[in-house]
């Protein structure tokens, strides 16, 4: 989005719910963004987790 506003560029997809081309598409374009970063974040840290204790039975046996 800082990429978008600092180029004076809109973002408007098809096939998609993001449209930066008004207030209430960039706020839905946030909020989708940070919805998706956060899954982000919560995938990598299950993935660590379960890689944290792989390596503990490993080491355990």
């Amino acid at each position: 989005m800082t990429l978008l506003d600092e180029n004076n560029a809109d973002l408007d997809c098809v096939n998609d719910e993001i449209n930066s081309t008004s207030a209430n598409g960039k706020m839905n374009s946030r909020l989708l963004m940070s919805i998706s970063q956060s899954e982000i974040e919560r995938t990598s840290e299950i993935t660590k987790i379960g890689l944290a204790g792989k390596l503990n039975l490993t080491l355990h046996h």
